[in-house]
């Protein structure tokens, strides 16, 4: 028998993508069309507030209706397909409840997910997957057709967007910052400059590392050159190689030839873990930034064109931490062989 779904404490069968290898093709293909119907529902819920009024407690629809100025009807059967696929729960006796995921659409609770599902359905990326077919025709963003202008400069101009992606990635990284700062160590270093951040990743980052000091410039022209470490952190994912080069080529003006100097450059690397989230991110890069995330390969390459090597191995997982050090330049080589 071809299980598509999970029998759930509360006696309710949910689908659940755990059943996916068990399923038949034909069901495997159709699950992606009912996550996508339900995820446009699980954001409607986030943006009412729904889950937050379930924190005391399992209440009815029409109670839920009338605090979040919904038709209770209407209400009942968006929470009804949301608990279908786990997110909320539909009781006996009719009432909803709070699951565990959609406990993550509070907006009180320290690991909230609520921004997150908020963007992902914002029209900043929303939209440019509905003229998907025109950026795989043409290889470019769809971003710019929508909003006319690039995505970097759209947020610089609209500070309400800015301020929605920046809440979104604030939240996305406060609940493991301590495993993405271990990926970096600071040991031997005095002062780290960070590209491009919001302040809080390197706060944690310097907190490991008290003897170091740090500081957040805005863009690569402020870039001291007495600083030596730099830090990269999701910057480059969001830019062409076209674009990156210049950044890291600013970067490495400012660290000089100094082979003691760092460059540490947090992102994902497609391929490195599994499910391969990298792979699906990519997406994102696609149609809105016109970056892209890139394979181990892409990232050698794209170091390497810069003037850096690379000192470490993309690690088997979500983030890889790369470690580079400037190249060294002809006149460093020919020395070496004079020596020799």
């Amino acid at each position: 028998m071809t299980h598509t779904h999970d029998k759930a404490p509360d006696g309710q069968r949910r689908f659940s993508p755990s059943a996916l290898p068990g399923m038949t093709p034909g069901h495997q293909l159709m699950f992606f069309p009912v996550v996508a119907a339900v995820s446009r529902a699980i954001w409607a819920l986030a943006r009412l507030g729904v889950a937050d009024h379930l924190a005391d407690g399992p209440r009815e629809a029409a109670q839920l209706a009338e605090a979040v100025g919904a038709d209770p009807d209407a209400l009942a059967r968006v929470l009804r397909a949301a608990a279908a696929m786990g997110v909320f729960s539909r009781l006996p006796d009719g009432r909803f409840a709070l699951t565990p995921a959609a406990e993550l659409l509070r907006s009180d609770v320290p690991d909230s997910r609520r921004d997150q599902v908020l963007l992902h359905g914002d029209d900043l990326t929303w939209l440019p997957y509905r003229d998907i077919l025109d950026t795989l025709r043409t290889g470019g963003p769809a971003f710019p057709e929508i909003f006319g202008r690039p995505y970097h400069e759209h947020l610089r101009a609209d500070a309400d967007a800015a301020g929605r992606v920046a809440r979104t990635v604030a939240e996305t990284h406060r609940g493991n910052l301590d495993y993405l700062t271990s990926l970096i160590d600071l040991t031997p270093f005095s002062r780290v400059v960070e590209l491009s951040g919001d302040g809080l990743f390197l706060e944690k980052l310097l907190s490991r590392h008290p003897h170091c000091s740090g500081t957040v410039v805005a863009d690569a022209a402020s870039l001291p050159r007495d600083a030596q470490a730099h830090l990269l952190k999701q910057v480059l994912h969001e830019l062409s190689d076209t674009e990156a080069l210049p950044v890291l080529h600013a970067v490495r003006e400012a660290m000089g030839d100094a082979p003691e100097r760092r460059l540490f450059v947090l992102e994902r690397v497609v391929g490195a873990s599994s499910p391969d989230l990298a792979a699906v991110v990519d997406l994102d890069m696609l149609l809105i930034t016109g970056g892209r995330e890139r394979t181990a390969p892409e990232w050698y390459d794209l170091f390497t064109a810069a003037g850096f090597e690379v000192l470490t191995a993309p690690a088997q997982g979500a983030w890889t931490a790369f470690t580079c050090r400037p190249s060294r330049t002809p006149s460093q080589r020919a020395s070496d062989t004079d020596a020799a």
